[in-house]
């Protein structure tokens, strides 16, 4: 009531155009779509907030409806050739590591694919891109084999052995 009656009484810091003077206490004021009212703080008893429950169609839409303006947009999957690349890339000395991209393309889990090859071969194998398969040693003559023998969908043309790859 305080700040009512400064501006009623004409400090500068209150003034506020009253061109309307048939405005009721308090006003409902219209906020992202929805009515709220504006509601004292003090006051009695009673439990709740003094205001009314929302109809049921308002409560789903306020459920639907996402804050931060914009609705999250979906990228395109980019149309890549299904081709799964076989290369051996070399480390010290006489030491190799085969490297194995494209599965994901075929909907293979990269995971699974990386656990498979590391129980198959014996040795170490990881994921290190979003499509490719570091796998431990020179494999490159057996892999395709397996490959094809574990997922069917990857037909032998679809396999490109590159040989030996600098990284």
């Amino acid at each position: 009531m305080a700040t009512t009656e400064n501006a009623e009484s004409g400090s500068p810091e209150n003034k506020v155009d009253r061109a309307v003077s048939d405005a009721k206490y308090p006003l409902k004021v219209l906020y992202c779509g929805g009515p709220k009212q504006e509601t004292t703080g003090g006051g009695g008893g009673g439990g709740g907030g003094g205001g009314e429950a929302p109809p049921a169609g308002e409560e789903e839409e306020k459920k639907k409806q996402k804050r931060g303006g914009r609705g999250q947009i979906k990228q395109k999957k980019k149309t890549v050739p299904q081709k799964v690349t076989i290369a051996k890339i070399p480390r010290a000395k006489k030491k190799y590591v085969t490297r194995v991209c494209g599965l994901a393309t075929f909907d293979i889990d990269l995971k699974e694919a990386q656990r498979f090859f590391a129980q198959k071969f014996s040795c170490g194998a990881s994921v290190t891109a979003e499509d490719e398969i570091i796998i431990q040693g020179d494999f490159t003559d057996d892999i395709i084999d397996v490959i094809q023998e574990k997922w069917p969908e990857v037909d032998d043309d679809s396999i490109d052995d590159l040989g030996e790859v600098k990284k």
